[in-house]
């Protein structure tokens, strides 16, 4: 039974992201997208980045510590870039599969122990725990090599310190999961609960990543400082540090740790896991106060429904919404960054001016709310399918949701960052009208392949937000849209073709149009039909 569950929930683990209902075609063809091939390839991408990353990192600071033999240390901050960063990764995603699982009652109705429905659970998020410390440590381990000599021992601790980490940042993941579902469990406000917490995390996590180069040499230069304080007030940390350096002893003292700490969380969640798993408190239940029926029009009555689904879900709203957080919050930081702006040329000037609209394009191209809209429907669709109203109708508002976040509040940057720039009146009416036009364009992208590939079978809402395939190919058409104008004008640039702001803004304001008439017109005719046969 226990091999069973192990196989399902890797099977699971893998179909997020190299499956989708979409799959299921009437001719009993796989759509190629969906090809691990493809997964793998997007993997290795993101190896590759976080491996050059994270080398440039440690190949920085080897040669400070190393040649001040504080090797242990190198290997320590190695360590601890990999927990934060694993740790960080897993909080949430064991929030969702741990505690609020679609299919925990369902398994925990049969006969199998809840320490096997826990453990099976646990296991694909050390997978991935496994491999954002792999993303860290193998290029800190290739960064030690270029500046050091390696030995047998020292090999053997990092296989060893590799595995432990994901299992000291799993349990560590577990009980914050746990502390997040506790506190949104409390409240009648859950998502905003949830919200605050993300928020707190990305931004500990954007911090972190903005000032790595700071900090990475204020590590290394103050490294014998740091090394004694260690020593003195933190000696634990510092036979961790000599256990992953290649010193076999305290190495055995950290798995003993590490394993007894895991141990102890676990057995905790074992035998709450039923409490855990189906709890249901929350704040008082709403107390029915008779009021007058408010009627509104069809379409009102959609829009509010999308906006209530899209606020309802803190998954949905954090990562489909995250752009127009980043609009807001880029442009307060602008504001702030005033008198630097000023120090520019004319020349570089005019050259961002023309930028500005396509990097709220390129905002906006993050927060793709359409491409999940039909799947976040899930099991619940054929409601929508039953109302006395149009397929059209219904997608229509979906468009409309996705454009009062993205469309409406472009608008904030665009204004305050043109007058900024002293664009003229022309240009700046330009600038506000292209991300209006790209968030539209975006919106029927999105709309467009939730309809050809939406994922309607997910567990958690991450599943339909994050890794379907229509959200995938969303995000990729929508960078892609936006870098066409950007590599035109930087190949004028080359050339030393002079064209005028107004002009050009015009030409991009008019291919994100040409863009969108065709999908606008698929949805219209084809995909109403698609919409009424799902």
């Amino acid at each position: 039974m226990l091999k069973t569950l192990i196989k399902l929930q890797f099977q699971k683990a893998l179909a997020r992201y190299t499956t989708n209902s979409s799959n299921k075609k009437k001719n009993g063809k796989k759509s190629s997208f969906n090809s691990p091939v493809v997964y793998l390839a997007l993997l290795a991408f993101v190896a590759v980045v976080f491996g050059y990353m994270f080398f440039n990192m440690f190949d920085l600071m080897a040669p400070m510590l190393l040649t001040s033999g504080f090797t242990w240390l190198y290997f320590l901050y190695a360590m601890g870039a990999s927990f934060v960063l694993s740790t960080i990764g897993c909080i949430f995603l064991s929030l969702s599969q741990l505690y609020e699982a679609k299919d925990n009652e369902l398994l925990l109705s049969m006969p199998i122990p809840p320490r096997s429905i826990l453990f099976c659970r646990m296991l694909p998020l050390y997978a991935q725990n496994l491999l954002f410390c792999a993303f860290v440590q193998i290029p800190a381990l290739l960064a030690y090599m270029m500046h050091a000599q390696i030995t047998a021992s020292l090999i053997i601790c990092q296989i060893v310190i590799l595995l432990l980490i994901p299992l000291l940042s799993l349990s560590v993941s577990c009980i914050l999961g746990w502390l997040i579902a506790l506190a949104t469990s409390k409240t009648r406000h859950k998502n905003v609960v949830t919200i605050v917490f993300s928020l707190i995390f990305f931004g500990l996590y954007f911090y972190l990543y903005y000032q790595a180069d700071d900090l990475v040499k204020t590590l290394a230069a103050n490294s014998i400082g740091i090394g004694a304080n260690i020593k003195d007030g933190a000696y634990p940390l510092y036979l961790t540090g000599l256990g992953a350096s290649g010193d076999l002893l305290p190495l055995l003292g950290i798995a003993v740790v590490i394993i007894a700490f895991f141990a102890i969380v676990y057995a905790v969640l074992s035998h709450s896991y039923i409490k855990l798993a189906t709890s249901k408190k929350g704040a008082k239940k709403a107390v029915y106060k008779e009021k007058p029926l408010k009627v509104s029009s069809a379409s009102k009555a959609l829009l509010r429904k999308e906006r209530m689904m899209f606020t309802g879900n803190a998954t949905y709203m954090l990562n489909s919404g995250l752009s127009a957080l980043i609009m807001v919050g880029g442009t307060i930081c602008a504001v702030f960054q005033l008198n630097i702006l000023k120090q520019f040329p004319s020349e570089l000037i005019d050259i961002i001016s023309v930028y500005l609209p396509l990097i709220i394009s390129f905002v906006i191209a993050m927060g793709p709310i359409s491409a999940a809209s039909i799947s976040m429907e899930a099991k619940n669709l054929w409601l929508m399918q039953s109302l006395p109203v149009s397929p059209l109708q219904v997608l229509r508002e979906k468009l409309k949701l996705h454009f009062l976040v993205n469309g409406v509040v472009s608008f904030v940057p665009s204004v305050v960052l043109s007058i900024m720039l002293g664009m003229r009146p022309v240009s700046i009416v330009i600038t506000i009208l292209i991300p209006i036009i790209f968030s539209l364009f975006s919106g029927l992208l999105g709309l467009m392949f939730d309809l050809k590939k939406p994922k309607l079978d997910w567990n958690t809402a991450a599943e339909a937000v994050k890794q379907s395939a229509s959200v995938i190919l969303s995000l990729l058409l929508s960078f892609l849209a936006v870098c066409v104008p950007v590599v035109v004008y930087s190949v004028l640039l080359g050339f030393e073709t002079v064209i005028p702001t107004e002009i050009f803004l015009a030409c991009t304001a008019f291919y994100f149009i040409l863009l969108s008439l065709p999908i606008w017109f698929w949805i219209k005719n084809k995909g109403t039909k698609v919409f009424a046969n799902l």
